[in-house]
């Protein structure tokens, strides 16, 4: 045990919760009787090693427990400001630490702990003060303050940031506190119910990727895609991909020897400073589904070519006169209109940022050398963003309590979280881009963070060494294949046209799927719960929810009833002991979700109805 550790834990607590760190330091009478041993793991993290009832276990991978928790960290994704996130198990530290490292203070983490001989020994190994002391982390402890837990959710879960609600639990932990968990996890999942149905039809899903999706479709039809812009220009020349960071403003008047002369690729942020020193890119690109026109709103914008997922913000391909190049952004939709042709959507990786979807197009498209500008990756002078991008004059920012990083042109730089993750993946892909591709990577950010596996180099030296081809590229574009004949196209549209009658037929099939489920509550109720009659009915639900998901048009329901999601998860499997009340659980859950099911349906229906059957 380190007191040292202990009282800097407490010491931090007490900055928001005073009377709990008290309660920490009085509690002596401890009903646990699990035994927390401290091991290193192969990969040198701090893990606990668990005896409780003759059974040993690891909170954490023997050999491999970093890399466990940066992938947890992957598919969390970027969580946005006041998401709350509850986490079941605090372990050795390593998951909270992350969490609370990689994301907005106004993030709200909820931890539950089941097992106090646990936290007290995390509290004693673990510094986790900086974490502590930089946000209210609400801690509930059982024997300490568990009858907190509902008051504690009851704070931090409304509907307005139920979307993006998240219940993580930590490894191993159902082994042994799986009821106690269970028992949380009751609690929430009957909450966000609540929540949903009390909230009116109109809030009760978040729509914008399904209304992107059915707006951009038609421009799908007109068949432009990245492998048809590779095949149109050419690739031997470099490319330079622009993105918003701080330094831009250094260099980005030195893109005028450029232009002809290297394909000029610029994100969407970039834009309008790109445009105030006199310089049009070649293409811009865009990804975000809530993307703010405002950042693109400027003059010449309009005739500037776009490459898009079909999930991209469709207000700003709407104000696009020129192409609109897509790639498969994982939306099923678009690469139903190519598979019924027999052709492909290419895909792009995503790394998170546009800037990392625009580097792996620019790769996937066989460019050999690739210039970046402006992917600072870090806050070059204090500055998130160059000037000119979500204000005229970018303010400075308080950094001293920022991660830093190596800098391109300094020993350390301070950097965001996320910023730190988009500068692994591009050191990621650009060694594998390296190794099958022998790509050359110059990294003209005068300023900004280092990437390793670039060529730093100024803006200037790197045009006069690389860029001396002369290639019209706006010609070239304009004058690309398309990759759907009239006859293609048409397919395509009378697919579209069909879409209303595929919601139509889900939300019959919804209405099936509820009357199955209202069989098994009266099951569950008659007093004759058997396997084979609850099987046989759970064998139906599997059917008709086969029947849904197998059209593509589902996917758009799934992402759309994105609370919905908390109402059909369940830590309930039937097994041959089952009771009746468990049963009558999942017929519960399984009611309320049929019914939001015809309700997405539905509304989906009307959507795809006025923006898709429109289309000639």
């Amino acid at each position: 045990m380190s007191k040292e550790i202990f009282e800097k834990n407490l010491t931090a607590m007490e900055k928001w919760y005073p009377t709990f760190a008290e309660m920490i330091r009085e509690k002596t009478d401890i009903e646990d009787d699990t035994k927390v041993l401290v091991e290193t793991s192969w990969d040198g993290e701090k893990l606990f090693r668990i005896q409780k009832d003759g059974r040993t276990l690891y909170l954490g991978g023997k050999r491999n427990a970093k890399e466990p928790i940066a992938m947890w960290l992957e598919r969390l994704g970027k969580l946005p400001k006041y998401a709350p996130v509850f986490l079941f198990g605090i372990g050795s530290g390593s998951y909270l630490k992350a969490l609370a490292d990689n994301t907005e203070k106004e993030v709200n983490i909820v931890v539950y702990e089941p097992s106090i001989r646990i936290f007290l020994k995390t509290l004693e190994e673990v510094d986790l003060s900086t974490e502590i002391e930089n946000r209210p982390i609400a801690f509930v402890v059982e024997e300490l303050n568990d009858g907190e837990f509902e008051p504690v959710m009851n704070r931090v879960l409304v509907f307005e940031n139920l979307e993006f609600f998240r219940e993580e639990i930590h490894p191993n932990y159902k082994e042994w506190y799986a009821e106690k968990i269970i028992e949380k996890v009751r609690l929430l999942q009957r909450t966000t119910e609540r929540m949903i149905v009390d909230a009116n039809t109109g809030k009760k899903f978040s729509t914008h990727v399904a209304a992107n999706i059915f707006h951009n479709v038609k421009y799908i039809c007109e068949g432009y895609h990245t492998k048809g812009l590779m095949e149109a220009i050419p690739t031997d020349v470099p490319a330079i991909l622009v993105s918003a960071g701080p330094s831009l403003n250094k260099n980005v008047h030195e893109l005028k020897r450029a232009k002809n002369k290297s394909f000029i690729v610029a994100v969407d942020t970039a834009l309008k400073p790109m445009l105030k020193a006199g310089i049009k890119p070649d293409v811009f690109i865009t990804i975000d589904a809530k993307k703010d026109f405002h950042l693109i709103d400027a003059e010449g914008v309009a005739e500037i070519p776009v490459i898009a997922p079909t999930c991209a913000h469709y207000v700003i391909l709407d104000h696009q006169k020129g192409k609109k190049i897509f790639y498969d952004g994982g939306d099923a939709i678009p690469n139903e209109l190519y598979a019924i042709n027999g052709k492909e959507l290419p895909d792009v990786s995503s790394g998170g940022s546009v800037a990392c979807s625009a580097f792996s197009m620019l790769y996937k498209m066989g460019f050999h050398t690739v210039i970046m500008l402006g992917q600072d990756l870090a806050y070059s002078d204090n500055k998130s963003h160059a000037d000119g991008t979500f204000q005229e004059k970018m303010p400075e920012e308080d950094t001293k309590n920022m991660i830093t990083v190596k800098g391109n042109y300094v020993d350390k730089i301070p950097t965001r979280r996320d910023f730190r993750i988009f500068l692994d993946w591009f050191e990621m892909y650009i060694k594998g881009a390296k190794e099958h591709e022998g790509i050359r990577v110059i990294n003209a950010t005068e300023g900004g963070a280092y990437i390793e596996g670039t060529e730093v180099m100024t803006l200037k030296d790197a045009i006069e060494e690389v860029c001396s081809k002369e290639v019209y590229f706006s010609e070239k574009i304009d004058h690309m294949a398309s990759a759907f004949s009239k006859e293609e196209r048409q397919k395509a549209l009378d697919y579209l046209h069909g879409i209303p009658d595929d919601y139509e037929e889900i939300r019959k099939t919804a209405i099936l799927l509820e009357k199955t489920y209202q069989k098994l509550d009266k099951l569950s109720r008659s007093g004759t719960v058997g396997r084979e009659n609850t099987l046989k009915l759970l064998k139906r639900v599997k059917k008709l929810t086969g029947r849904c998901q197998k059209k593509a048009s589902y996917q758009l329901i799934d992402l759309t009833m994105t609370t919905a999601d908390y109402i059909i998860r369940s830590e309930y499997f039937y097994e041959e002991d089952s009771s009746e009340a468990e049963v009558r659980e999942i017929a519960r859950k399984g009611m309320m979700y049929s019914q939001l099911l015809q309700e997405c349906a539905e509304l989906l229906k009307k959507m795809a109805e006025e923006i898709l059957l429109p289309m000639v």
